[in-house]
Formats: structure tokens, C-alpha cells, sequence
């Protein structure tokens, strides 16, 4: 009897435990700003995918996007149809305005305040990555 009580007890505990060191829930939706601050996104959910926009930027970070064929860079959808491939990795589109090019893309969250952005020549191969925070 003592023994079924103590493993009732040992069992409420564990699963306590475990409940309280569960991580937190991965959401991508929020602001992030790039490294170099030029720039802030909103990703958000589009329909069942995720997508991001730019919601401020910098004086260069506009202008050279202008050059880049993209008068208006403030309201611009860069990020595209981003589905989950992975408990914390999503697969989609960037479009990187200052080269006036789509690429292909990945997001992998590092922790709830940074992810690692990917755009990459061919798939998910050579890429090149940008660590975002969250704004």
C-alpha cells in the first residue's frame, strides 16, 4: 500500500515536472528586425502559410530597394507561403528587394526571440543566412 502510494506520488511529480520544463509553444508570428536593423517584418498567418511584410525600414534599406526595381519597399510582402517542415523549421519564399530576386527560403527558430532566415540559390542549398530578433 505505502509503495503504490509512493509511486502515485513519484508518478504526479515526474509528470509535473515535465509539464513545467515543457517548452514553450513555437510561434513565428511577431515583428523582426534584421541584423543590421534596416529593416522590420511582421510575419503573420496568410491562410494556412505564413508571410511577412515589411512594416518600417531605413532611408538606405528603401532606397536601395528602389534600385533594386521596388519603389515602395514600407508594405511590401518579402516573405511567402512558409509551411512547416519541422517542429521549429518552415520552408517557403524570401524576396531579398535590393537584388530585385526571389529565393527560395527557410526560417529556423533558434529560441522564441531569434530565427535564422535562409536564402538559398537552389532549395535548401547554398544559402546564405541572417539571424532576426525579435523587434
Amino acid at each position: 500500500m505505502i509503495r503504490s502510494r509512493m509511486f502515485a506520488l513519484l508518478v504526479g511529480l515526474l509528470s509535473f515536472g515535465t509539464a513545467a520544463m515543457a517548452a514553450p509553444p513555437v510561434d513565428l508570428r511577431g515583428v523582426w528586425c534584421n541584423p543590421d536593423a534596416s529593416a522590420l517584418v511582421r510575419i503573420d498567418q496568410c491562410g494556412r502559410e505564413f508571410c511577412g511584410t515589411v512594416v518600417n525600414a531605413t532611408r538606405e534599406a528603401q532606397a536601395d530597394a528602389r534600385d533594386g526595381g521596388y519603389p515602395h519597399l514600407i508594405g511590401l510582402r518579402i516573405l511567402y507561403g512558409y509551411h512547416a517542415d519541422g517542429e521549429r523549421h518552415w520552408v517557403g519564399r524570401v524576396l531579398v528587394p535590393d537584388l530585385g530576386h526571389v529565393f527560395s527560403s527557410h526560417i529556423d527558430m533558434v529560441d522564441p526571440n531569434h530565427v535564422r532566415v535562409a536564402g538559398c540559390l537552389f532549395r535548401q542549398h547554398l544559402c546564405q543566412t541572417q539571424t532576426w530578433h525579435r523587434a
